[in-house]
């Protein structure tokens, strides 16, 4: 009997220095402060930009990343809003110039010291907050399949044409940023009640209206729609991904909207520091080259995109202005198109 305690002692000594010795080689690497990065879905996702950011920012920071994810940045924005603060969110990415009045409505945000940026001039105005900082940018229009179409459109008008009645994949603009997008982009290129007018037209031309982009390419892609609302460098990417050549971004008599995406670090974050280290590298020329390969969007700094598939796609013709809408602008356009949508408006 007194072997077997003796044993018993021996065996749980072990077991005891075995769990000791564990956690004190774990204690470093738990020890480590985490940066959490609010950001949509297809940056932080596998294939976005976000994995590569992470990985390069956690090789100097002494810091760990996570992510925190929303589907679009509608939906990111209501998410940090109700649950932020308590998330412990230090970077919040993904905003496009829709949502910055809004953002700052409903949080306080840190004031951003970068210095002077060397950005191509279309982003120039996009540098007036100093609260967010675009990271990238990038022009909509809508993609189609190469001779799938008799007759591709040109302009907004032709989308009312019979053979596209529910062959179009748009957005909803009050959950998706590129929604938003097309709603601006009728109304200033037409005048608002005109604008309003056409939508109400257009309503039966749409197959489906999807919370998020990613939802609405996916019914292009499976070729339930002929066209989807997009961006300039979608075919570039079935290029360079899938070696795909049979997809086209359309030209339209229209300027096309340009969407900047934004980064902003909240008020509330709590490893402050960190955070503006990994602006700073979505900033760098390794950065931008991570965010442009990976989200195929145009990057904000000089320097980087020369040389490269991406920069012939910079020369379509769009419009000139950034306009940063206020909240209850965009609240009040966002109502008269819920209208129409519910078949409301006469």
């Amino acid at each position: 009997m007194k072997h077997f305690v003796l044993f018993l002692t021996v065996v749980f000594l072990g077991l005891f220095l075995a769990v000791l010795n564990r956690t004190d080689t774990a204690a470093p690497n738990s020890s480590l402060p985490t940066v959490r990065v609010f950001g949509y879905a297809s940056f932080t996702g596998r294939w976005g930009p976000g994995p590569a950011l992470k990985d390069l920012f956690e090789k100097s920071c002494k810091c760990k990343v996570e992510f925190i994810e929303g589907s679009d940045s509608g939906i990111l924005l209501q998410r940090l809003k109700i649950e932020g603060e308590s998330l412990g969110a230090d970077v919040v990415v993904g905003l496009d110039q829709f949502d910055l009045s809004k953002a700052v409505s409903e949080q306080s945000w840190r004031k951003l010291s970068l210095g002077q940026l060397d950005v191509y001039d279309a982003v120039k105005p996009a540098l007036a907050n100093s609260f967010f900082v675009p990271y990238d940018w990038g022009a909509l229009t809508f993609v189609a399949r190469k001779n799938e179409l008799m007759r591709m459109p040109a302009s907004l008008d032709d989308l009312l044409a019979p053979e596209l009645a529910k062959k179009i994949a748009l957005q909803d603009p009050r959950t998706s940023s590129p929604g938003m997008q097309f709603l601006y982009w009728v109304i200033r290129s037409k005048g608002e009640d005109e604008g309003f007018r056409y939508l109400q037209k257009l309503m039966s031309q749409v197959h489906s209206f999807s919370p998020t982009w990613s939802t609405s390419y996916g019914l292009f892609t499976n070729k339930q729609t002929k066209l989807v609302y997009s961006y300039v460098t979608s075919p570039l990417y079935h290029e360079v991904e899938e070696k795909k050549k049979d997809y086209v971004a359309l030209p339209f008599n229209e300027d096309l909207p340009v969407q900047f995406e934004f980064v902003g670090i909240p008020e509330f974050c709590r490893h402050c520091d960190l955070a503006e280290q990994f602006v700073n590298l979505m900033l760098s020329n390794e950065g931008q080259k991570i965010i442009m390969e990976k989200n195929y969007m145009f990057p904000v700094m000089k320097g980087v995109m020369e040389n490269t598939s991406f920069a012939p796609l910079m020369n379509v013709k769009t419009m000139q202005q950034v306009e940063i809408l206020s909240s209850t602008e965009v609240d009040r356009l966002l109502r008269r198109w819920t209208e129409i949508r519910r078949g409301d408006l006469n």
